[in-house]
């Protein structure tokens, strides 16, 4: 009992938020209206970690997988010295107390996406681990058993300048806070209350243009979630990131202000894969 009240204790504290204000040439400022945008280019970057199974289970199934996890998120990420954003895929609500002790081990904050309660003891869900507070973590629902969970995490990232023959002549590093949401879409009902003209992405979308979303979906229904953003506004695209052996991991949009650039896998053993997401404004 004494530990149980220990963790939840950390958690509450975890989970309490404070504003956070930052301004910086970070190259996706406001734009007046009816004002050219610069499409996105490699000039700036940032890499989001994705950690998951890509499967219908749990990402983690014994001490070892935890023990793999903590390792990765410690020691080559280096706490928080290499990330500014992971997500941990399918944690569920299955081992409190070892996810909050990576959380303390990387002294980073953390928040839960929820995705459903698979029974009265059981949920399902992703945890976000992040680098300092943030005012707000929302869950809007989208159909049966979905939630796109939204925030307001502050990115890391570089800006790399070049001469006129392509050389780099200088790096900076970048940080702003954006608009990231994730989900988890296991069913065309999920979807057809996500997409469309009165679909929980329009409304997100009107909120925020420069949204940012990385999430998985199931392999056959990628093609109908790319259709249903497209049918909310042509310039949002979805784009496949890694075809795992049930669920994509997918990259969501405006193609005015994110572009995708590459990933990078590294295996954490036991089917468990950590992806390194690239992605470009």
């Amino acid at each position: 009992m004494k530990n149980t009240k220990r963790y939840l204790s950390i958690f509450l504290a975890l989970a309490l938020a404070a504003p956070v204000f930052t301004g910086c040439d970070n190259g996706l400022d406001e734009y007046k209206s009816g004002e050219t945008i610069a499409p996105p280019s490699d000039k700036f970057k940032a890499e989001i970690q994705f950690v998951s199974r890509l499967t219908d289970g749990a990402l983690a199934g014994s001490d070892a997988d935890y023990a793999a996890i903590d390792n990765y998120m410690v020691n080559t990420l280096e706490g928080r010295g290499k990330s500014w954003l992971t997500v941990l895929d399918r944690a569920d609500g299955a081992n409190l107390p070892k996810t909050m002790q990576t959380a303390l081990n990387t002294k980073r904050w953390t928040a839960f996406a929820f995705n459903r309660i698979a029974n009265k003891s059981s949920y399902q869900g992703s945890m976000l681990y992040f680098n300092g507070p943030t005012t707000e973590v929302k869950g809007t629902p989208s159909g049966s058993g979905c939630y796109v969970t939204g925030f307001a995490p502050t990115l890391n990232g570089t800006r790399t300048d070049k001469d006129e023959d392509g050389n780099v002549t200088g790096t900076t590093n970048v940080s702003f806070a954006i608009s990231f949401n994730t989900a988890r879409f296991e069913n065309a009902d999920q979807i057809n209350a996500f997409g469309g003209k009165n679909g929980v992405l329009s409304g997100l979308h009107y909120k925020k243009q420069n949204l940012l979303m990385i999430g998985t979906v199931k392999n056959d229904l990628l093609g109908a979630l790319q259709s249903a953003a497209a049918n909310t506004n042509e310039a949002i695209q979805v784009r496949e990131i890694v075809k795992g052996p049930a669920y994509t991991i997918f990259m969501l949009a405006d193609s005015r202000f994110w572009g995708y650039v590459d990933v990078a896998s590294t295996s954490l053993g036991n089917g468990i894969e950590a992806y390194g997401i690239h992605v470009m404004w």
